[in-house]
C-alpha cells in the first residue's frame, strides 16, 4: 500500500453569492442565512422567515443558529455569552463575609448586626431571631 501524496492542492475561491442564486445554480443553506443577516435579521425566527419568503427554503432552526455563530465567529464578532448583568442598585451593602462551620467569630457576626439593628430597631430584630430560631 502506498504512501499519499503530500503536495497541497490548490481550491480556486468561489465568489460569494450576494442575493438571488445565478441561472440554474441553486443557493446554499448557509448563503441564504448570510444573506438574511446581511439584510438585518437578528434573531432565529426573522431569519428562518426571510429565507422561506425569499428562497422557499426550509432550515431547521438549530442549523440557522449553527450558520449564525460561524458568520459571526468568521467575522471577528464576539460571542454572547451568558445571561446579561443586572443593573448595579446604589446603595446596596454586600452582606457580610460568611466562614465556614466552627470558624466563626461572634464579635465579627455582632459587628455584622449593628446595621441591621440600626435599620429596623431592636425590637424587629428580636422577633426576626425568634422567627430563625
Amino acid at each position: 500500500m502506498s504512501r499519499k501524496s503530500k503536495s497541497v492542492v490548490e481550491v480556486p475561491e468561489m465568489a460569494e453569492e450576494t442575493t438571488a442564486p445565478s441561472e440554474g445554480g441553486a443557493i446554499s443553506n448557509a448563503q441564504a442565512v448570510r444573506n438574511a443577516l446581511a439584510e438585518g435579521h437578528d434573531d432565529i425566527s426573522s431569519i428562518d422567515e426571510f429565507v422561506r419568503t425569499e428562497y422557499g427554503k426550509e432550515i431547521p432552526r438549530q442549523q440557522i443558529s449553527a450558520y449564525k455563530s460561524q458568520t459571526r465567529r468568521k467575522a471577528g464578532e464576539a460571542p454572547r455569552r451568558g445571561r446579561r448583568p443586572r443593573a448595579a442598585v446604589e446603595g446596596y451593602l454586600a452582606p457580610p463575609r460568611i466562614s465556614p462551620a466552627g470558624e466563626g467569630d461572634l464579635i465579627d457576626a455582632l459587628r455584622a448586626l449593628k446595621p441591621l439593628v440600626a435599620k429596623v430597631g431592636v425590637e424587629n430584630v428580636k422577633k426576626l431571631a425568634e422567627l430563625l430560631s
